[in-house]
């Protein structure tokens, strides 16, 4: 029996050091502690995020969250608006959001303070709030994602086992692509499980579905993290299914897998080429398109997205990466234009850029009297 119960918070919106490189935030926040969508597979119960061990069973209802979020945006001097990933150790749209509206009130007070917003879901539940992220949309950008690992509903209902069925999360994809297209909707294929959900057909199946429902992009990750708890939660969980089914080889495999750490490399490399070569069929992209702010960081924002972009590439493809991603984070954080930077001479105080990389971002260097005539 899943319980809730009412929880005051310190805090509720956390500062990245660096807008993540997948989902483009600065910022994340949680409405809930705990989750029962209880997948088997989920990183939030490994003990890096401090989270109660009856992960499923107690969802911890973060009743002042609305007013503390109000309080930091609208006292806060120095917090620039930008993208809010809500919900990346629980689902925003858990049965609990259904009681308690905790989402849907943070979400009102996001579009009143103008910030973009990010969210990742398996529930169709999200549906409800269409129209107030159709309203941010108009000011700012507001992106979604259903995160889906298969298209065999018997994999999901042992992986989500409480998440909106498969076929539903599609249906509300066309929905949202159709009814709300200034909503950008994707495709969350992680985690891709080995030896479960990475067979060459099951893949190629997801992404043509994920096509053919309007989705505008697919994050595809091979693979799983297995860390502590997590681990020893999920290995549990995965014996018994393969066991069940007679597939001890899978298991064994799987096993043997994870802990080589080069044949899991070389696994990585296999199927993220399996993954290019079926998103490229389908012309579906494997990147969400960035927010861009309208002040002094746009052409920042723009030059490190793209650098980002051929940074997750080159390392999924087995080239020089590093250079790329250092860049790309450190461009985010500057204090003004690359342009501007660049026109006083004062860009190498605050960030080395090599001649090479300098060539890939040249035509977003700009120097206006007035910023907004280049917007």
């Amino acid at each position: 029996m899943v319980q809730y119960k009412l929880k005051s918070s310190k805090s509720i919106l956390n500062t990245m050091k660096y807008p993540d490189s997948w989902f483009w935030a600065k910022y994340t926040l949680n409405p809930f502690s705990g989750c029962e969508h209880a997948c088997s597979y989920c990183d939030a119960r490994s003990q890096r995020y401090y989270l109660h061990s009856d992960f499923e069973e107690t969802i911890f209802i973060k009743q002042n969250a609305p007013e503390l979020l109000q309080k930091k945006l609208r006292n806060s001097r120095t917090l620039r608006p930008d993208v809010i990933a809500m919900a990346g150790v629980c689902d925003a749209y858990q049965p609990a959001e259904k009681k308690y509206n905790i989402t849907k009130k943070l979400l009102k007070i996001i579009h009143r303070y103008k910030f973009p917003v990010n969210i990742s879901t398996k529930s169709t539940l999200i549906i409800r709030d269409l129209d107030i992220f159709n309203q941010i949309t108009k000011d700012t950008w507001a992106s979604l994602a259903f995160t889906i690992t298969s298209v065999n509903q018997e994999n999901v209902d042992f992986l989500e086992p409480n998440a909106s069925p498969v076929n539903n999360r599609f249906e509300a994809i066309s929905y949202i692509a159709k009814e709300y297209p200034n909503i950008q909707v994707g495709v969350n294929f992680m985690p891709i499980i080995p030896f479960l959900e990475d067979n060459s057909e099951d893949i190629e199946q997801l992404i043509k579905k994920s096509k053919e429902s309007g989705a505008n992009y697919i994050h595809c990750a091979p693979g799983m993290t297995l860390r502590d708890s997590q681990e020893t939660f999920f290995l549990a969980k995965l014996k018994k299914y393969f066991y069940e089914r007679n597939e001890v080889a899978e298991y064994k495999e799987f096993i043997e897998l994870m802990k080589n750490s080069q044949k899991y490399s070389d696994y990585l490399y296999e199927k993220n080429q399996t993954l290019q070569k079926y998103c490229k069929k389908y012309g579906i992209p494997m990147r969400s398109q960035r927010w861009y702010p309208s002040d002094f960081r746009h052409f920042n924002y723009k030059s490190s997205e793209k650098l980002l972009n051929m940074a997750y590439f080159n390392q999924i493809n087995r080239k020089p990466y590093k250079d790329l991603l250092w860049v790309g984070l450190n461009l985010q954080n500057l204090p003004d234009s690359i342009g501007n930077l660049v026109a006083q001479k004062s860009l190498k105080k605050h960030i080395k850029i090599s001649p090479e990389i300098r060539k890939l971002i040249n035509s977003y260097i700009k120097s206006p009297t007035n910023l907004d005539s280049f917007l």
